[in-house]
């Protein structure tokens, strides 16, 4: 029976303040699940506002919430990640209660914008927190958790908000308004039992503290260029939530009712594999390898999807099948890669700078995507996943480049985790 412990080794996050971690992401997610599908329907027939004013509102907080978060580097450094966590998820719980209140544009910019800025800054937060707790080896397995209970806890807070919803006897949006509320409240209680001082010795080598200064993240080129390669392939995204329902029931004779199931296909594959799909990567060079392997599998996924525009409709839903499976293990793959070479390429006494710019990838899948996609798949139709699939496969082959010369700028002896075969001497600290 000894086995048995070591499986559970495999599918648990690893014990202590990760699964603190890990909780406060499946409470957050779940508060976001049950808040996401109606929050139009609430600011639109119960605050009564516009459905101009919510959509500028949204636009404007989102913005807002990308370059803000990016910014907040220098804070987490000042007063450390813990503290700010707290602060952001108790400003999510009153910001999100004052919902309660808007009856109009003036109100509901200003709380709509506070709340998603202080939502993003707080998972900047959370990710600087993750590799300062995890070990180096550990810590795209826990993002890896996270981001799998995460959208376990999403999809579960999706589907009991649809269950209230058809309750009459009460009202469900003020039931689903104030459990988001409380998700947030349940984080920052998660965030209070974390070590207070999350850097154990020996975590900040000697002599790296004046050259970050020196430097910074603005000034590390191969960093700025891994992150915008990591962005564009973040557009993969928009593939699913615009590109997919538009082609499918445009250009292919499949059955409308197949999206759901490609949509669930993709959150079940989604919650299942990422941790394994994680496996190997928190190296710069596994980091690379599975960025590399998830811009083909994207460039494949987006060929098949091509080959999907066919009105004969069994073919067309087994070719869709396959795109999204494909795309699937591209978006896993893509996923794992981009966190490991993050925490890889990060100083250990810049990583709240390096993480917090590096949440600028979210520009791929907020703003660029739904742009990109929808030009090329409603106006060009094949040509588009043409030009599509060319670009992620050009971005897997660049990547491998890039970080070669990222390692030949580094100091080895500072970031042991850096390999041999990128270009730099191996150290003794990784021997």
């Amino acid at each position: 029976m000894r086995w048995i412990p070591d499986r559970l080794s495999r599918v648990m996050p690893p014990p202590g303040p990760a699964r603190i971690l890990i909780l406060g992401s499946l409470l957050d997610a779940a508060g976001t699940g049950l808040w996401m599908p109606v929050s139009i329907l609430y600011f639109t027939k119960v605050a009564h506002l516009p459905v101009a004013h919510v959509a500028l509102g949204m636009s404007t907080a989102g913005i807002v919430g990308l370059f803000g978060s990016a910014m907040t580097g220098p804070l987490i450094r000042r007063w450390g990640p813990r503290r700010l966590l707290m602060v952001f998820s108790l400003a999510q719980v009153i910001l999100t209660a004052c919902y309660s209140f808007v009856d109009g544009l003036a109100i509901y910019l200003p709380i709509v914008v506070l709340a998603v800025l202080a939502g993003r800054s707080g998972r900047v937060c959370r990710n600087v927190l993750i590799g300062e707790l995890s070990e180096p080896d550990q810590r795209v397995r826990v993002r890896a958790f996270t981001r799998s209970v995460g959208n376990a806890g999403l999809s579960a807070g999706v589907a009991v908000a649809g269950m209230l919803m058809q309750v009459s006897a009460i009202s469900p949006y003020a039931v689903l308004l104030w459990g988001n509320a409380l998700s947030f409240l349940g984080l920052t209680i998660a965030a209070t039992k974390l070590p207070k001082d999350p850097r154990r010795d020996g975590f900040e080598p000697a002599g790296t503290g004046d050259r970050g200064k020196r430097s910074g993240v603005f000034a590390d080129r191969p960093f700025l260029v891994i992150t915008m390669l990591v962005t564009v392939l973040g557009t993969q995204s928009a593939i699913l939530n615009i590109g997919l329902p538009l082609w499918l029931t445009e250009q292919t004779g499949a059955p409308k009712s197949l999206l759901a199931g490609l949509m669930l296909l993709n959150t079940v594959m989604c919650v299942l594999l990422q941790v394994r799909a994680s496996s190997g990567t928190d190296s710069l060079t596994g980091g690379v390898r599975a960025l590399r392997r998830g811009g083909l599998m994207l460039g494949l996924a987006c060929l098949v999807y091509l080959a999907a525009g066919l009105k004969e409709p069994v073919l067309a839903s087994v070719l869709l099948i396959v795109a999204v499976v494909s795309h699937t293990f591209g978006e896993l793959w893509q996923a794992a890669g981009s966190w490991g070479i993050s925490y890889a390429l990060s100083p250990p006494d810049r990583l709240a700078d390096y993480q917090a710019f590096f949440s600028l990838v979210n520009i791929g899948p907020d703003v660029l995507g739904p742009l990109v996609v929808s030009a090329l798949i409603s106006d060009w139709g094949k040509p588009g996943w043409g030009v599509l699939a060319v670009v992620f496969c050009l971005v897997a082959v660049v990547c491998q480049a890039v970080a070669r010369w990222a390692a030949r700028t580094r100091d080895v002896s500072a970031h042991p985790d850096v390999p041999d075969g990128l270009g730099g001497q191996r150290s003794s600290a990784s021997a």
